[in-house]
């Protein structure tokens, strides 16, 4: 970095977080990981030849062997304070399993918050476990935890990102009870569901045990103490020293599937019209092959790649964008963390369904790599815009692949490469680039990515996104839609092959007061990327964030509190202005584990273009101030009920009629556990728009889910998604709309999982709709379907 460069740069933090130490030398870097290394605690797990039954008892020979550790500090919201309850651990390994008890106590048993339920969905529950990290790089750390039912939570925490995924599912076993005591939970991780480097020599690896502890206060409870100074947790973990036997052999998995389905539609506009029957039954395979602690390929052939559970439902009114739905499928989630980037690159969702698809996974020494291909029978993806954004559908098979490489060098600095590409038969999308982030210290951070992407679309793709018939001239008159054009029918009238580039440089300072992120995003007008999600090209982002957090006393009823401004500048390649945004926001928490936030949103954005034939901006749209207030709450009103509510209200752009309107928007969640079985959750929104003194829209969502769960393994849900939709057809300039429009969906499924993949679905789902042209809710589509997938090892 030039040095005049890195001055001002060091003044300006200095200015805000006053942190006269936050730019060190590459030496003084050198020095303080060399100072890390010696300061880190070293606990020796020892190895037992006795057998241990994972049942909640603590009585098996093998326990004797084990270490015990006391969590006895908590570390978060409490800065490293003796614990006020007594919690025990013990480790011991066997050459194929890690195993951890916890003796967690509770001096009333009947405030553990805790319940019975599908695996990933009780983290807010008291939960203990681990965080480990086997090879010791301080970049991903695979977390196990387990309530006091022993319901299984796991995700992958990558630093590099800054993200964790509850997405991945490992195969391990635990079980948990509760006692007059507490509780106690028992755990069994194999080793070859983690990556490590396989020796005959002892290893090293980081981990953290912790325990969370949800009373008034959500207490974090662990065994180390973590400097809150240091945005890095995981760089602060002892290690783990042990494990010489530890390999993976022979860890081969073939799991073959079966499903069914009975599909029903109709006609609901024809009164005589009869059900068209579709019978589906489809036969696949996945085969997960370790080839050492550190390969992994995944394999599967026809896949069942439906998402078998329903997605929760999102509000689609007043907005420019498309929907983001989470990745579901198994084939995909495993080690997804390996193709992490700055930029949404990879959004799985596009592959739709595929005939077969391979992957590989891998590390070795300081190199990390992953690859896959799908070949898929449909291709779908973003067709994105500055102002706007829309799916494109190609009725036509296509294959799509990701390659994923990255270089560590000691903690401070890591190098990587990615490319993705799709292609059909006169389409293609190649996107290829690199990425880099370097660590200054414990508080300060640069990540910057380049891209560059080559692409050639289909001749007459533009006329998908044309709602006139034709679109193949350009007409002198196109104010406001009225010759059916759209901002994504220039972006897809493209001749021959196109290519363009994009990048984007972050800054961040993570300290214990202050937090500071700088942000340069630069898309190119030319620039897609259609594996992944990738909404808004043709766009320069200037973004700058401060924050400043605040601690509570002894005797103070809050724990935190954080104070934050941020400024985002967004303008075309042209430098033509589309939004100016300044926000303002207040947070903390209180009792009851309670959450509150204040954010108030100042912003200059501009509305619809004038001509949509045209792309400019200046002279081609109008241009509206935002003004608005936004207020959250939440708490855990006892052990088995938690509320929030979500309050909007002020000055929002109707962008369907491009104009300023009044909006008032309010939503809230609902959880309630009645026993130890039975789960219900409720999520309304409710929307509504007012311009030139009369009502816009108001929109109206209901996501319920009630679940009653056998045990750990087993489960029934019902689940109903009810939209409902007015609009005062006498207030909309531009279009034609109906005047009401209902949707209701409902599931009913009973789920057996033995483990993630030895599952077994039996369910019913149907969907019902309203328009102007019907008088009440008509059932459309039905569906029953059964999968069974069994994992062989």
């Amino acid at each position: 970095m030039d040095s005049s460069i890195r001055k001002k740069l060091q003044t300006l933090i200095v200015a805000i977080t006053g942190c006269t130490a936050c730019f060190v030398t590459g030496t003084a870097v050198a020095d303080q990981q060399n100072t890390l290394s010696a300061n880190i605690q070293q606990i020796d797990i020892p190895k037992t030849s006795h057998s241990i039954n994972i049942d909640g008892e603590l009585t098996d020979r093998g326990w004797q062997d084990a270490v015990t550790i006391d969590l006895d500090i908590v570390n978060y919201p409490w800065n490293n304070r003796k614990s006020p309850i007594n919690t025990t651990a013990k480790m011991v390994e066997d050459g194929e399993y890690l195993y951890i008890s916890f003796l967690a106590s509770d001096p009333d048993p009947d405030n553990i918050q805790a319940i019975l339920s599908d695996r990933d969905k009780t983290w807010a529950d008291d939960i203990v476990g681990i965080k480990i990290d086997p090879k010791n790089t301080r970049r991903t750390s695979y977390d196990f935890f387990v309530n006091p039912y022993g319901v299984q939570n796991d995700q992958v925490s990558n630093e590099i990102t800054g993200d964790s995924s509850d997405l991945w599912d490992g195969i391990w076993a635990s079980y948990g009870k509760i006692t007059e005591a507490g509780y106690q939970v028992e755990m069994a991780i194999p080793f070859n569901i983690l990556k490590f480097v396989e020796t005959n020599d002892k290893k090293s690896w980081a981990f953290e045990l912790s325990r969370q502890y949800p009373r008034d206060t959500r207490l974090r409870i662990s065994h180390v103490p973590l400097d809150r100074n240091n945005a890095c947790w995981l760089c602060q973990y002892p290690v783990a020293v042990g494990f010489e036997d530890a390999k993976v052999e022979n860890d081969l998995t073939i799991t073959p599937s079966i499903v069914a389905s009975f599909d029903q539609q109709r006609d609901v506009y024809s009164p005589s019209s009869d059900w068209r029957d579709e019978e589906d039954f489809e036969a696949g395979v996945d085969i997960r092959w370790g080839i050492d602690a550190n390969t992994l390929v995944n394999a599967t052939i026809n896949p069942d790649f439906s998402t078998v559970e329903s997605d929760a439902g999102q509000l689609n009114v007043n907005t420019t964008n498309s929907l983001f739905y989470a990745e579901k499928r198994p084939f995909f989630l495993e080690n997804s963390d390996y193709f992490e980037s700055q930029l949404d690159l990879v959004y799985t969702r596009n592959i739709a369904d595929p005939d077969y698809g391979a992957k590989l996974t891998g590390s070795s020494s300081a190199h990390t790599y992953g690859v896959f291909f799908v070949q898929d029978t449909e291709t779908n993806f973003l067709m994105p815009g500055n102002l706007s954004d829309e799916i494109a559908s190609l009725n036509q098979e296509s294959h799509s692949g990701v390659l994923r490489y990255r270089y560590d060098y000691q903690q401070s600095l890591s190098i990587g490469a990615i490319s993705t590409l799709r292609k059909s038969d006169d389409y293609h999308n190649y996107v290829a680039g690199f990425d880099t982030k370097y660590k200054l210290d414990d508080n300060n951070t640069f990540r910057a990515t380049w891209l560059g992407s080559s692409t050639e679309y289909p001749d007459e793709l533009f006329q998908d996104f044309c709602y006139d018939d034709d679109c193949q001239e350009i007409p002198t008159d196109c104010s406001f839609g009225n010759c059916g054009y759209t901002e994504q029918v220039n972006r897809a009238r493209k001749d021959g092959e196109f290519s363009d580039d994009a990048f984007v440089i972050k800054y961040n300072h993570d300290s214990e007061f202050w937090e500071l992120g700088l942000e340069h995003q630069n898309i190119g007008e030319d620039f897609r990327a259609d594996m992944g999600f990738i909404s808004a090209i043709d766009l320069k982002t200037n973004d700058v964030k401060v924050a400043r957090k605040f601690y509570g006393t002894d005797n103070s009823f809050w724990q935190e509190a954080k104070i934050s401004g941020e400024w985002q500048e967004k303008k075309n390649q042209n430098g033509e202005l589309i939004a100016d945004v300044y926000k303002a926001s207040y947070s903390t928490d209180g009792p009851l584990q309670s959450q509150f936030e204040i954010n108030y949103t100042y912003a200059d954005r501009v509305g619809l273009r004038h001509d949509d034939t045209l792309l400019a901006i200046d002279g081609n749209t109008d241009q509206f101030t935002e003004k608005l207030f936004e207020v959250f709450g939440g708490a855990q009103l006892t052990s088995d009920i938690y509320f929030d509510l979500a309050v909007k209200v002020g000055d929002k752009i109707d962008y369907s009629n491009n104009r300023l309107g009044d909006i008032v928007e309010y939503g809230s969640t609902l959880e309630w556990y009645f026993g130890d079985h039975l789960k219900t959750t409720f999520g309304y929104v409710n929307s509504k728009l007012d311009a030139d003194g009369a009502d816009v829209y108001d929109a109206h969502l209901l996501d319920s889910r009630i679940t009653y769960q056998f045990n750990v393994q087993s489960y029934i849900r019902f689940s109903a998604v009810y939209q409902d939709v007015k609009r005062n057809q006498a207030n909309y300039l531009y279009n034609n709309v109906n005047r009401r429009a209902k949707n209701l969906g409902t599931q009913l499924i009973y789920a057996y999982k033995l483990n993630p993949q030895t599952v077994f679905f039996l369910g019913y789902s149907d969907n019902s709709f309203q328009d102007d042209d019907l008088t009440s809710l008509e059932r459309n589509e039905r569906t029953f379907f059964t999968k069974l997938s069994y994992a062989w090892r």
